[in-house]
């Protein structure tokens, strides 16, 4: 990789992950589940991007725990 970062496609399944991960802090993916509504694998498909981008870091494989690292809908390339 180049030393930039991935840009993110900000779509409205997204935006509730990035929402509760922002209130909440650390959380699960089985939270994140519960709170947005989203099917498993949506929640899923969503963290795979954000951590593909280096927005989000896997705290805790047991447990499925995740931390948001960096907002991508702060980012200038994705406005």
């Amino acid at each position: 990789m180049n030393g930039q970062q991935m840009p993110v496609k900000i779509d409205r399944n997204l935006e509730k992950v990035l929402k509760v991960l922002q209130e909440y802090g650390n959380v699960t993916t089985g939270f994140l589940v519960d709170e947005t509504g989203l099917s498993r694998p949506t929640v899923t498909k969503r963290l795979d991007r954000l951590h593909a981008a280096d927005c989000v870091e896997y705290l805790h494989e047991p447990t499925a725990l995740w931390r948001l690292k960096r907002d991508p809908r702060k980012d200038t390339f994705n406005e």
